[in-house]
């Protein structure tokens, strides 16, 4: 208690060193922060680097490969027992057979990568292969060659190959076919060449084998034909078809354009985001083969060692700043010795005790805040006491004016006009306006003194403001709830009113707006006549206390008055009442709120002093009504609070009042319902008692319960469905039928012992329930027990 207290009385203290602590740890995060970049910037570099060493030589060796195999394939074209067969015009011999035989234990069975070698032959135009039969037939390689026709001699072209299958499911095989020609004829057609096709999933498995591509490291490697197309090796499970790979080659075509590998950029790297997973992308372009490697880590495994460096960045920190605090606490005190000497001075209790800041006070600012406004208050006072003689005068001479202008002459008229306000003339027509705050009463607890007069010096003067528009306008202050207002309107102005309407909401939007109070206004007719401003001034006072029916923010005219009173009298009202007061004992809450409503709504047309009759009237038949149920009930139903209350007779409102009366009936319904509810489980629980206890009784029955409970059979067999979930028969032939299968099981009776025991005298009926409930006859039941 004795920690909580210091630290109410230092919470300026305790800010400064907050505030001083919250930018060191900025800065040292900062730093910190700073520090990790670096690192991290570095480790990006690195590993960045280790990934273009290995595609580096990944490049190399395929690079490699190529030449080899461009080599064999141009070799291979030299050979004058190829070049033969290439040009054949006339039918084949068995040396021209052979040829392929030689290619295929030479070319294909040497070298592993080979998949197969054709023979073109323009003349006959078809393929000589090692592959399948002699006369082979590649629709893959003749679309391949259509959609390219100036095919560049040995490039390395990648396209698809039928290896086996049938006709109707063929399987295929991803190749290389070298492609080597001299010549082409007239129509650009190769005049004849030799195709070498090499296994691709070879090729690939080489390469890691050679590159000793360490398969521990979580990263996935890519190749990208020269149109950045994947280089399928399995036909089956295609990498296009995998989402993470398509987002990795998107993002390499979005941020690595070919414009700029082919201008001397031909590696590099960059990062891609796979359904929220960060990775590391490195790539190399490959200028033989016009093929791109790409090699994709992911981020988290990349930077895992950057975890530890983050542990002992986070350890060095927090070593600091608890240092820091130390520090700060020194610094702090320093800085706030001022407002501690200030609050010394300023505190009743003297200098060096405790106990300054009071409930309610959030801290020491709060504290000398509360100080000044209490002495400007005093001061305030003070001058409003001084001044207020002014006041007090404008009061007097209204007062007189609306009590006795009657009795005056234009002499006397005249002077009073020249004390209240110079402008004022008795030439022109007048309107009087009675102003009221909303919700006084509430103003009065919640508001200081100062406030009040802030709020009411507001109002006076943004109504006088808005009034200036329409003539000259004298407010006094009536030192209540209420404003009086003095207008002079221009001459042969019949409209004043609606004008002054007018205005009045608009000062009254401008008030809420700001000042977030209300008040309604009430207006006279048009007075001609100097004389009858009492009778007007007493009539417009009257009329304010219709804010009760039009409600607050209100701006109440004789006219309106009058639109609002109908052919409604005060018998027909209380008919209602009578209405609703019957409905309230018969529990139809639903009802008893239409008609209470239907009351109000009728109320609202008459004149106020019978609207405050008739609705003490609505209160007294309502108690009534409570009392003379609680006469007939076993459980009395408490009479609301708010109906005994004096209160519920001062709201400003009817519509208050309204809601008020709502309530009490909703509160008097739901305990009726909650006490019904419990009588009906009451009375459910006395029938499942009287057929427990007598369910042998062959007269037991429904009606017989009736009679033993005296209550309607029809109110017993409602509150049984309820709380019974059955009928009452229902019920006692459940209880019959389980007594006599305890009987069953339990002793030697027979079926006609049991069914007297159990209150049953027709057998062929006993059958038909038993069977019923329990799908067997009584003595199919007992001989599978006895089973």
């Amino acid at each position: 208690m004795k920690l909580w207290r210091i630290v109410q009385e230092k919470k300026y203290l305790l800010r400064i060193f907050l505030w001083i602590n919250c930018m060191i740890l900025l800065i040292l995060l900062s730093f910190s922060s700073l520090i990790y970049v670096n690192v991290e910037k570095n480790v990006f570099q690195s590993e960045y680097e280790g990934s273009q060493k290995l595609l580096s030589q990944m490049k190399y060796n395929i690079d490699y490969l190529d030449t080899m195999i461009s080599k064999l394939t141009f070799s291979t074209y030299g050979n004058n027992d190829v070049k033969a067969l290439m040009y054949l015009n006339d039918e084949e011999t068995y040396d021209h057979m052979n040829t392929i035989n030689k290619l295929n234990a030479t070319v294909v069975a040497n070298y592993p990568f080979v998949q197969s070698v054709y023979v073109y032959n323009n003349h006959k135009k078809l393929y000589y292969s090692t592959f399948g039969e002699l006369y082979h037939k590649d629709a893959e390689l003749d679309k391949v060659l259509a959609e390219n026709p100036h095919i560049t001699p040995l490039k390395a072209i990648v396209r698809k190959m039928q290896t086996g299958g049938s006709s109707a499911k063929p399987t295929y095989d991803t190749v290389l076919s070298y492609v080597m020609f001299e010549n082409v004829d007239e129509k650009g057609v190769m005049d004849g060449a030799i195709i070498l096709n090499v296994k691709l999933d070879w090729l690939i498995d080489n390469i890691r084998t050679i590159n000793q591509f360490d398969s521990r490291t979580p990263s996935d490697l890519y190749i990208l034909d020269n149109k950045n197309q994947f280089i399928e090796t399995d036909t089956t499970h295609l990498i296009a078809d995998n989402a993470s790979a398509v987002t990795i080659k998107q993002a390499f075509e979005t941020s690595v354009s070919q414009d700029r590998m082919h201008a001397g950029e031909p590696a590099g790297f960059y990062e891609s985001k796979v359904d929220g997973e960060k990775f590391i992308v490195s790539y190399i372009y490959l200028e033989n083969t016009g093929w791109t490697l790409l090699e994709a880590k992911p981020y988290k495994e990349v930077y895992a060692n950057l975890k530890q460096l983050m542990d002992t960045i986070l350890f060095i920190t927090g070593a600091v700043f608890v240092g820091a605090l130390l520090l700060t606490l020194s610094v702090s005190r320093g800085i706030y010795r001022p407002v501690r000497r200030l609050m010394e001075q300023t505190s009743l209790s003297g200098a060096g005790r405790e106990g300054f800041l009071k409930p309610g006070v959030k801290d020491e600012f709060s504290y000398l805040t509360e100080v000044y406004r209490k002495s400007r208050e005093q001061l305030y006072e003070y001058n409003l006491e001084k001044n207020n003689n002014t006041s007090i005068m404008k009061i007097y001479f209204l007062k007189k004016l609306i009590s006795d202008s009657y009795s005056m002459n234009a002499a006397e008229f005249e002077d009073i006009l020249r004390q209240l306000n110079d402008a004022l003339t008795k030439d022109k027509p007048f309107l009087i306006c009675v102003l009221r705050i909303d919700e006084y009463k509430k103003i009065l607890s919640h508001k200081s003194l100062a406030e009040r007069e802030l709020l009411r010096f507001a109002i006076a003067n943004v109504t006088a403001d808005a009034l200036s528009q329409i003539g000259v306008a004298q407010i006094v202050d009536m030192k209540d709830d209420s404003f009086t207002i003095l207008l002079n309107t221009a001459d042969g102005q019949h409209e004043s009113v609606e004008q002054v309407e007018q205005s009045l909401q608009e000062a009254q939007n401008y008030i809420q707006k700001h000042y977030h109070i209300t008040f309604s206004a009430t207006v006279s007719n048009i007075i001609t006549e100097y004389t009858a401003i009492a009778a007007a001034y007493n009539e417009t006072l009257a009329n304010s206390s219709y804010r009760y029916v039009f409600g607050t923010k209100s701006v109440i005219t004789q006219a309106r008055i009058a639109s609002n009173m109908g052919s409604v009298d005060v018998e027909q009202v209380l008919e209602l009442v009578s209405k609703f007061t019957d409905a309230v004992p018969k529990g139809n809450a639903i009802k008893t709120e239409e008609r209470l409503r239907d009351v109000f709504s009728h109320i609202r047309k008459l004149d106020y002093g019978s609207i405050m009759l008739v609705s003490m009237q609505v209160v007294h038949h309502l108690k009534k009504t409570i009392f003379e149920m609680n006469r007939t009930s076993k459980e009395p139903i408490a009479v609301p609070a708010r109906l005994m209350s004096r209160e519920l007779y001062e709201e400003e409102t009817i519509e208050q009042f309204e809601g008020l009366l709502l309530e009490a009936v909703r509160a008097i319904h739901s305990e009726g319902e909650e006490k019904g509810i419990q009588g009906n489980q009451v009375v459910a629980d006395t029938i499942k008692e009287i057929i427990d206890s007598n369910y042998f009784d062959s007269s037991l029955s429904a009606a017989s319960i009736s009679e033993m409970m005296r209550l309607p059979a029809y109110k017993l067999s409602k509150i049984s469905k309820i709380h019974l979930g059955m009928s009452i028969p229902e019920y006692i032939n459940q209880v019959k039928l389980h007594k006599a299968v305890e009987w069953m099981e339990n002793s030697k009776l027979s079926i006609q012992e049991i069914m007297q025991r159990v209150g049953v005298e027709n057998e062929s009926y006993f059958y038909k329930l038993f069977k019923a409930k329990f799908g067997m006859t009584p003595r199919e039941y007992m001989a599978k027990r006895m089973r």
